[in-house]
């Protein structure tokens, strides 16, 4: 939309532009994850998840945060394997965890104009009634 500018947004379309996340905003998304995946009796400690944010930080730098997908995925991973496994400390798994660049792979073939798909050789994607 042409007239979003200047401050002024249209969430109406297919694809909505998002602003990065700040560290401290995907502090409270993990505070916020861990609030609905876990009781309070056996949820991580607020050092669990600095400590979590911090190697992810080590791994893969500032985008760690500004690109949140595997971090988020990989704190939910944490968070099951943690749930499943009770014996284990979460100080243990922190250095163990695999965290990489999202790089945005899955949407590499969205034309950003429509926000579909090209339908390329998919014979699925019509049909007559």
């Amino acid at each position: 939309n042409t007239f979003a500018r200047d401050g002024l947004v249209d969430l109406s379309g297919p694809v909505v532009r998002l602003a990065s996340l700040t560290p401290e905003d995907l502090f409270v998304l993990l505070a916020n994850v861990r609030r609905i995946m876990q009781d309070d009796a056996v949820a991580l400690p607020d050092d669990a998840l600095e400590a979590f944010m911090a190697h992810c930080s080590d791994r893969i730098g500032e985008a760690y945060f500004r690109t949140p997908r595997n971090t988020v995925t990989a704190f939910v991973n944490l968070l099951s394997v943690l749930e499943q496994n009770p014996g284990v400390e979460w100080s243990d798994l922190i250095e163990k965890i695999e965290v990489s660049e999202d790089l945005g792979e899955d949407m590499t073939e969205v034309d950003e104009s429509t926000g579909a798909q090209d339908p390329g050789d998919d014979d699925l994607i019509s049909f007559k009634l």
